[in-house]
């Protein structure tokens, strides 16, 4: 039987402006900033990075019980990073449903496109 599980799936915005205006150098920067975020709010989960600015974290134990709380915390502090110039990231999750047929490839692309949603009213913020 699999445990209960959720994914978050993030995604850094805007890397490719600041690759474009102040250098790859600060860009990954950008990027370290970004994961060291994610690791700041998830402290117990895995984190990967799965491409070159996105992120997925595997929910388990504490983290999932807490899930909702984590990312609505992760959330406000995207939006204060916003106000205040810092990186933004985009997050979108989703739970694993036992006995539902639900995969793992189902419940990814779930998550991603619950963080697409998010990137677009984290870009009408701006």
């Amino acid at each position: 039987t699999i445990k209960a599980f959720a994914l978050a799936v993030f995604d850094v915005n805007g890397l490719k402006e600041v690759n474009d205006k102040l250098g790859h150098d600060i860009g990954d920067q950008y990027i370290i900033s970004a994961c060291n975020l994610i690791c700041s709010i998830l402290k117990h989960s895995p984190v990967f990075r799965i491409g070159g600015d996105e992120f997925v974290a595997i929910l388990e134990g504490e983290d999932f019980e807490d899930r909702r709380s984590l990312i609505s915390d992760f959330n406000s502090q995207i939006e204060d990073n916003a106000r205040s110039g810092k990186v933004i990231v985009s997050v979108g999750l989703s739970t694993y449903k036992q006995d539902t047929g639900t995969t793992f490839a189902s419940v990814f692309k779930q998550a991603d496109e619950n963080m697409y949603k998010r990137k677009a009213i984290l870009k009408e913020m701006r």
